[in-house]
């Protein structure tokens, strides 16, 4: 069941990313596309279950439910490179909100 959990959370975080990619794509080009307002809507939607959960991810527990031991949060129970868990999200924050900022400037001009 571990190993479910895993993928799915790995599934999890690459469609996350693509949609901050997409975010960051379409705020450097200036489209504005209805995939762009999905890809704000799913992202602003995880931030806010992320949030609502004390900034622990509920995949996390479910992974330590099923056998993770680490408990670390540092999305370990993801298929990543260890020494890059720390700085997911930092990174993917950092640039929904570069993204978010483009695309708000974009829609201004």
């Amino acid at each position: 069941m571990l190993f479910v959990v895993k993928f799915l959370h790995t599934l999890v975080f690459l469609f996350m990313s693509a949609c901050i990619f997409y975010m960051l794509y379409c705020g450097i080009t200036g489209e504005i596309t209805p995939l762009l307002w999905f890809a704000i809507g799913a992202t602003l939607l995880e931030t806010a279950v992320y949030a609502l959960n004390g900034f622990r991810c509920p995949m996390t527990e479910w992974a330590l439910r099923y056998g993770d031991s680490s408990g670390d949060d540092f999305i370990a129970d993801i298929f990543l490179p260890k020494w890059f868990t720390p700085y997911i999200t930092p990174i993917c924050g950092g640039l929904m909100v570069i993204g978010l900022i483009l695309i708000g400037w974009n829609l201004l001009l």
